[in-house]
């Protein structure tokens, strides 16, 4: 093993053991499912749905986060239970990491989730007119990079690969505590294992694709996480276009409320979110 990759799992395996702690205890929402449903390259997806059943779900795709290099659906399994307890469908699933698999393997697995999706939205009865997707942290960004690539033709044909996908466009979108402008600025260490050291103009310039077709956004951020300045980045963007949206800051009265705070079920600002959340895929 390479001294990047035992860094890397270093990494993995304390922030697995931190993750675990915090939800400790914490007892799952009833929901039913199906879980370990193959889609592309290997991975897997679960779907979550309430426990009432209807002809037709309005859909949350869930997208994690972990600096392109850690997490899985099986972290998010609480968060994504929790949503569907409010009525929706949840697609919670996992798409390789770095830097075993380097950009843009991450973002390509998120369209080709998405294409499976909307080619399996009879058998799971979704209802794609009520598609909306969250995510957090690198899952923000990933999210928010989907958006712009299923509302802009021109930022689509820099993937030739991903030519001919479905590429259903949200109604709405949720960017917890993201990094939407990576550039010269970013952590070198995590953006290298995830770019390997390029900066394809892609990804590097990706907020120049964004346009007023973007999805009605609820854009929050942690006044005490380090990040907060490139969630600011993503509001003036979205402004700029006069795209409709919801900018909440949050960790105002707990210094503990820091990055990615709405993980933390014993969180009043992290409970107070996801209500707010709930609330804004509703309406």
């Amino acid at each position: 093993m390479d001294k990047e990759l035992m860094q890397v799992n270093e990494i993995r395996r304390q922030w697995a053991e931190n993750d675990a702690k915090r939800d400790a205890g914490i007892v799952p929402a009833a929901v039913h499912g199906d879980h370990n449903l193959p889609y592309a390259n290997g991975n897997l997806t679960d779907f979550y749905f309430p426990m009432e059943k209807e002809e037709r779900y309005p859909v949350i795709v869930n997208v994690h986060g972990g600096g392109w290099f850690y997490g899985d659906k099986g972290l998010y399994s609480l968060y994504a239970k929790s949503l569907a307890h409010e009525g929706f469908a949840v697609v919670n699933f996992d798409y390789r990491l770095a830097p075993e698999h380097r950009y843009p393997a991450a973002f390509e697995d998120v369209c080709l989730l998405m294409d499976y999706l909307s080619r399996h939205a009879d058998e799971f009865h979704l209802d794609l007119a009520q598609l909306n997707i969250v995510g957090d942290s690198a899952g923000a960004q990933l999210a928010s990079q989907y958006c712009i690539f299923a509302a802009n033709p021109a930022y689509r044909a820099l993937f030739p690969t991903l030519a001919g996908l479905n590429a259903p466009l949200p109604k709405k979108a949720a960017l917890n505590c993201g990094i939407y402008d990576i550039d010269e600025k970013t952590d070198r260490m995590i953006v290298n294992w995830y770019l390997g050291g390029k900066s394809p103009d892609s990804i590097m310039h990706v907020l120049d694709y964004m346009t007023a077709d973007f999805p009605e956004t609820f854009l929050t951020a942690s006044v005490n996480d380090g990040l907060r300045p490139r969630s600011e980045v993503m509001r003036q963007k979205l402004e700029t276009l006069g795209v409709k949206h919801i900018y909440r800051e949050y960790g105002h009265e707990d210094k503990a409320d820091g990055h990615v705070f709405h993980l933390n079920f014993r969180s009043e600002a992290g409970q107070r979110c996801n209500a707010e959340q709930i609330a804004f895929f509703r309406g």
